[in-house]
């Protein structure tokens, strides 16, 4: 199963049109959106609020392992409007904490450091791209499951030329709508590994290893 969580509603719209999400009731201030192989989350703006849903969205199925996605719009400096990209570190503006997403696959989209503030970023200073969600949610989901299963994908929303100011929902729908191909080879990359990493668990040999000789919960990881 993969966990995808969005800010908004309408990041969230073409996701669940492509995969024929269908929509659970709402329940302590979070609505679902699922078929057999994805669960969409949509968890409102900030750090705070993509933590919040990371942790409702394991709480309903607290013993599984699952790949997470973390999906929305950001901001750079120089790159287009609707160009997409992944987050090779992610980096909390307000603490300074850092954290380097491990990435085995071949990727279908460059990739950027990703700074997460706690106001929409107007400066674009420096070549790296802005949003205000990835330090919460990857802060959150990184206790459930190892790095390379834990991922950040961004479709640019605003630049120097266009500012984060004239950003609308509709343009937010249409960029990702038009992304929905490369979307999908990530989250096809993450369905694949979570099912080879749960296969390698489950295999009797790495039982009898724990028992034969002692390793710290580090490097039974």
């Amino acid at each position: 199963m993969l966990h995808i969580v969005t800010a908004l509603p309408c990041e969230a719209k073409p996701l669940i049109k492509h995969y024929k999400l269908n929509g659970r009731q709402a329940e302590n201030g979070f609505r679902i959106y699922e078929n057999d192989a994805i669960r969409l989350i949509i968890a409102g703006i900030g750090k705070c609020a993509a933590a919040a849903a990371c942790a409702y969205l394991q709480g309903t199925e607290p013993q599984a392992k699952h790949s997470w996605l973390n999906l929305g719009i950001a901001g750079h400096r120089d790159l287009d409007i609707g160009e997409a990209v992944m987050a090779h570190k992610i980096s909390d503006a307000s603490t300074g904490i850092n954290w380097y997403p491990a990435m085995p696959f071949k990727l279908p989209c460059q990739t950027f450091e990703l700074i997460s503030v706690d106001q929409a970023n107007t400066d674009y200073i420096s070549d790296r791209a802005y949003d205000m969600e990835s330090a919460g949610f990857y802060s959150t989901a990184i206790r459930f499951n190892s790095s390379e299963l834990v991922q950040v994908f961004k479709v640019i929303s605003d630049n120097n030329v266009n500012p984060a100011e004239q950003v609308s929902a509709q343009l937010a729908e249409d960029i990702i709508s038009a992304q929905l191909n490369t979307i999908d080879v990530v989250i096809k990359q993450l369905l694949y590994l979570n099912t080879q990493m749960a296969q390698q668990q489950n295999k009797p040999e790495i039982e009898a290893f724990q028992q034969h000789w002692h390793f710290t919960v580090s490097q039974q990881h």
